[in-house]
């Protein structure tokens, strides 16, 4: 609680100074860690085809007999709610146009071209399938089997046991219990202020209602009080309810884009980009062609994955506690494959509608950028299509039910993490302390939104992310070493 603090006190006290700092700490993450994050997140993936392909893979989380706390609808759709949160509706639409138009130069392709078009797409598959979701479902496997499996407590430190043993002392777990409620704030308060940039634009162009630190406030009062609502209720109503909410809004938002939008077209770039994602995987992924000194991977790849890996070690709390009486390749097949395939569903839609309007629209979108930002891309999308007025409210709504489903399930976390309350039997976490943190989020989002802008974003989520990866990797050592102590 205190770096956090200290984090809020120095981004109202001296905006300035603060992000001088953490644009030098950025830099030095960047120079010196992208290849981390990278390199992890592809062995993570592998880690998870292996465990999927090896005997460990028809064992049952909690015991042969033990019983599911969701069907597997309901579990499938907390689990993607809960780690994609509000990403996929900024992204989506922002990113494969300034990708279109702003291409890095070791790219070797030409920006607004067909060749920038499909480098754009390929890219964003890069950032938000398969890798990333490999981040979530290791770390997720690993507690899931050492909670339920071997007894051990609710604690990030579990990730460690099965790799130490109780020689795991207790203060060192305490000391990276910390260290993970202070990456998975931090990030989270990121993701939570790209949203109210997000919402802050639909409110200006639905109701001509300026940008501003109250309405920012307000929106994030609102957020943080109804996911309070919704975990006061518990696992099984209030935060499996918005989750199936929330995945049928998505659904609703992307079958109504397909039908209304430049199908062909969307179909046609989706399917290439597609291709060239895997046929270039590695090279791709691992940006084998970025040039030393380079610190465009440090703006994209690596902060999306930063990102990922801030959230993680809090996120796989949560994501193990809701796994039980499942195998551990139905763990995979739904943590990691099928939020890939609902992502590039999702990202080809609204993706490949973007740049057929700004490639039509002689960069009317990319323009919008420009001069209103990321945010408001989205409004600008929007304006294209039949029933725009209502599509945006629609869409609001979206990111609103959203990022209260997120702060929902990992506020609840961090109450289990924070009392140690939480016990195979016992699924509950005290009310206060979810009060605590969602305030916490609340105002250090409203903070960053106000002060910081998109960038700013982006640095939270790399600083937060550090700590984060060295969390996930042990997790997928102690993995490892389960799968031959199980099996």
């Amino acid at each position: 609680m205190a770096g956090i603090l200290l984090v809020l006190a120095l981004t109202v006290a001296d905006e300035q100074r603060f992000v001088a700092i953490t644009t030098s700490v950025n830099a030095a993450i960047i120079d010196h860690f992208s290849a981390l994050f990278l390199y992890s997140a592809v062995a993570l993936l592998g880690l998870c085809l292996y465990i999927y392909c090896s005997p460990l893979g028809r064992m049952r989380i909690g015991g042969g007999q033990a019983a599911r706390i969701y069907s597997p609808f309901r579990w499938f759709a907390v689990s993607l709610t809960t780690v994609i949160a509000m990403g996929i509706l900024f992204w989506a639409v922002a990113e494969p146009v300034v990708h279109f138009r702003e291409p890095p130069d070791f790219s070797g392709v030409e920006p607004g071209t067909d060749a920038a078009m499909i480098f754009s797409m390929s890219t964003v598959f890069v950032h938000w399938t398969l890798a990333p979701y490999a981040i979530y479902t290791v770390a997720g496997l690993t507690f899931a089997l050492a909670f339920y499996n071997l007894g051990c407590e609710f604690s990030v430190g579990s990730l460690f046991r099965p790799l130490l043993g109780r020689g795991l002392a207790e203060p060192v777990a305490q000391v990276i219990d910390g260290l993970v409620l202070f990456a998975v704030v931090v990030g989270m308060s990121a993701v939570l202020s790209a949203g109210l940039l997000l919402i802050g634009d639909g409110v200006q162009f639905l109701f001509a209602l300026p940008k501003s630190p109250g309405i920012y406030a307000a929106i994030a009062g609102f957020i943080v009080a109804v996911a309070l609502l919704s975990a006061a209720s518990g696992l099984r109503q209030g935060i499996q309810l918005l989750a199936r909410i929330n995945t049928m809004v998505f659904v609703l938002l992307l079958f109504y884009l397909l039908l209304v939008g430049p199908t062909a077209f969307i179909v046609r770039i989706g399917a290439l980009s597609l291709f060239d994602f895997l046929i270039d995987f590695f090279p791709r992924q691992l940006l084998w062609s970025e040039p030393e000194g380079s610190r465009w991977s440090g703006w994209w790849t690596t902060a999306f994955y930063a990102s990922w890996f801030a959230w993680a070690p809090l996120s796989c709390l949560f994501l193990g506690k809701i796994a039980r009486g499942y195998t551990v390749r139905q763990f995979i097949l739904v943590n990691l494959l099928l939020p890939s395939l609902f992502s590039v569903l999702w990202f080809s839609v609204f993706g490949g509608a973007t740049l057929y309007f700004d490639s039509v629209g002689d960069g009317s979108m990319f323009a919008a950028y420009q001069s209103e930002g990321l945010a408001a891309m989205a409004y600008q999308l929007f304006s294209y299509l039949p029933g725009s007025a209502t599509l945006s409210v629609f869409f609001v709504f979206a990111c609103l039910v959203s990022f209260i489903t997120a702060t929902d399930s990992n506020t609840d976390a961090i109450g289990g993490l924070c009392m140690k309350a939480v016990t195979a039997e016992r699924m509950g976490s005290p009310f206060v302390i979810k009060l605590l943190w969602a305030a916490v989020i609340g105002v250090i989002g409203w903070c960053s939104a106000t002060y910081l802008g998109t960038d700013g974003i982006k640095m939270l989520a790399n600083l937060a992310g550090l700590p984060g990866v060295l969390i996930v990797l042990g997790s997928g050592i102690s993995l490892l070493v389960l799968a031959r102590r199980l099996t």
